[in-house]
């Protein structure tokens, strides 16, 4: 039996290595050399395809095994052996073509939730896979055809992913996909994925009962994710040990992604078509670079050509994203959809939408500009949006998985975990810019919109 990460070692060769060069004298004795060479090292370092055959004569496939010379374990130990320690997948049973081998369907099961309860069924996707859940006991596997036959890797970030993001999303724990089975046909036998596997522990408490979560719904997050790319993985990912200043950039980047591909209207203004921003745009860079020409510039450098070409080129930049929401109009429609759900989601903020524009902009284009409050301020309105801006999204996410309001504000009311960042998030904020107030009416979340 193959453990989850197999190493496979020989004595001798598979591939002739780069930089470690073996030549063997007329006498037969081997010298190896090292040329410490990094093109050959990342020559040598690239995925491989191999195959093989068990004593018993089973075939074993390895998919993208990177290795070479092992390093000697003692100065006798002096034989030339390779040692492929890292292997994207191992397939025992049949030869396969790599990461080009694609198969008719796969079985999976996802670790991190408790409570899967024991109703199976099936849905389809609008991409034209078949989903199945099979029941054994509290376990539940999940059997998906493809429309067409796919690869591990397709199959992993069409599938999987979408799944376990789905069961992480309404559970509130890490998930991993685990067990991965496939088959290359309908009468080909059934062989185990071997490689590195995800498998947290699960958590006591969860969000939303893992149960809840129907066939229809697994099906329409398969779909989902493509329409995403994968960021509404990102928008509920943690990200342990990175500075503060990271985390919300990176959670500020990824709401503005996600409110790209979820949300229809992506303009400021619909009833401007394309051809009438371009001729605005021509319009406006025509008129400006006449102005320009007209300066008086006594007693300064005039304008070279280039000069004037970058000029242009610049009002065509600023133009391109005129008709675009703003990054702050985009915020306000998470928190409007948010606060719609969970009606206190950000009651702490006397304007959400203005804290999250103010913080990336002061960390993604003003450099060391001074900020409006203090040094502590700042970083404790970082640490209050790197708890809010998870479960503002995590929200909208959740309604578009198709969980109704009021399952939602049941799941909610008794989170330690929501509750928890209720009031930590309250805490940070007194006495700064972003603090609601006894005073403070509830901010609207269509509120005039400040530059980007």
């Amino acid at each position: 039996m193959l453990t989850d990460s197999p190493i496979l070692e020989i004595l001798g060769r598979i591939f002739d290595e780069r930089s470690n060069r073996v030549t063997i004298s007329e006498h037969g004795g081997t010298t190896i050399s090292y040329t410490g060479d990094p093109e050959d090292s990342v020559a040598d370092f690239e995925p491989r395809d191999i195959h093989g055959v068990l004593e018993d004569g089973t075939a074993v496939s390895i998919v993208g095994a990177q290795g070479g010379k092992k390093h000697a374990g003692s100065f006798y130990d002096w034989k030339y052996r390779q040692q492929f320690r890292s292997t994207r997948h191992v397939l025992v049973g049949e030869h396969v073509e790599g990461d080009r081998q694609t198969y008719q369907d796969c079985r999976f099961q996802i670790a991190g939730a408790n409570w899967w309860g024991t109703t199976g069924g099936q849905a389809q996707a609008q991409c034209g896979g078949t989903l199945i859940l099979e029941t054994d006991g509290d376990q539940l596997t999940f059997h998906y055809t493809p429309a067409e036959p796919q690869t591990i890797r397709e199959l992993d970030w069409q599938v999987l992913s979408p799944v376990a993001s789905l069961v992480s999303l309404a559970t509130h724990n890490p998930t991993g996909a685990i067990q991965l089975r496939v088959r290359r046909t309908e009468k080909s036998p059934w062989m185990a994925v071997h490689r590195r596997e995800s498998a947290p522990t699960a958590r006591s408490h969860e969000l939303l009962p893992a149960r809840l979560i129907s066939p229809q719904q697994y099906a329409a997050w398969i779909d989902f994710q493509r329409i995403t790319d994968g960021l509404d993985t990102a928008a509920i990912d943690r990200l342990p040990g990175v500075a503060i200043q990271t985390e919300v950039l990176a959670l500020a980047a990824i709401a503005e992604g996600l409110h790209q591909r979820i949300y229809d209207a992506d303009s400021r203004i619909p009833a401007l078509s394309r051809s009438d921003m371009q001729q605005a745009r021509r319009a406006a860079r025509k008129a400006a670079l006449e102005k320009v020409r007209q300066i008086d510039r006594t007693g300064r450098e005039p304008l070279s050509p280039a000069d004037l070409t970058e000029f242009g080129q610049a009002m065509n930049d600023s133009f391109s994203f005129i008709n675009k929401p703003t990054y702050r109009s985009r915020m306000a429609d998470f928190v409007a959809e948010a606060q719609s759900i969970i009606p206190g989601i950000v009651g702490a903020f006397n304007d959400w939408p203005a804290a999250v524009k103010d913080i990336r902009n002061i960390l993604a284009h003003q450099g060391t500009e001074p900020h409006s409050e203090t040094l502590d301020q700042f970083h404790d309105v970082l640490i209050a949006l790197s708890y809010s801006i998870p479960w503002v999204l995590r929200t909208v996410l959740l309604a578009r998985a198709g969980f109704d309001p009021a399952t939602l504000r049941e799941a909610y009311e008794l989170s330690s975990q929501y509750n928890l960042h209720l009031a930590n998030t309250r805490n940070l904020l007194i006495g700064g810019p972003y603090a609601q107030t006894a005073t403070d009416a509830p901010a609207s979340a269509d509120s005039s919109a400040a530059h980007r």
